[in-house]
């Protein structure tokens, strides 16, 4: 999985997301499979994103690939639609006021995939960025993702 990693998040596509009122609801990034095939979604064994100190596990994340939005534990169970290589699903970090610390925060992503012929604990690709807010994009949220 490693050959991907570089290819798993574009520090240019993660954005804060601004409530219809403009009010900060928290970011959101783009991500890749770091795997060079797809699978059904239930393969994705766990996801996390800490940011400086704040650790985001899964259960606090929201996925959309394809138009189609899942929260833990649903994509759980989900063996019926993939994401596939290449793809980019929007995950969503519930991060009260968004990437806003008036100076440049680390940012770490982490994705684990159930790989085929290599078992249940894969360990995770992480990615880490230094994402500068005063150079960040916004979206207004539009619904579905939040």
């Amino acid at each position: 999985m490693d050959i991907n990693m570089k290819y798993m998040v574009d520090k240019s596509k993660i954005r804060n997301v601004l409530s219809p009122d403009g009010n900060r609801l928290g970011f959101e990034f783009k991500l890749k499979i770091p795997y060079y095939r797809g699978v059904a979604l239930s393969m994705v064994d766990d996801l996390f994103v800490t940011v400086g100190e704040d650790h985001f596990p899964k259960e606090t994340l929201t996925f959309t690939v394809d138009g189609h939005t899942y929260t833990w534990p649903q994509i759980e169970t989900v063996t019926t639609f993939r994401w596939e290589y290449g793809q980019e699903a929007t995950v969503f970090v519930p991060l009260e006021f968004g990437i806003f610390s008036g100076r440049p925060t680390k940012v770490e992503i982490g994705c684990s995939i159930r790989m085929s012929y290599m078992g249940r604990k894969a360990r995770p690709c992480v990615v880490s960025h230094i994402v500068d807010p005063d150079e960040m994009d916004t979206v207004c949220y539009e619904g579905g993702a939040v």
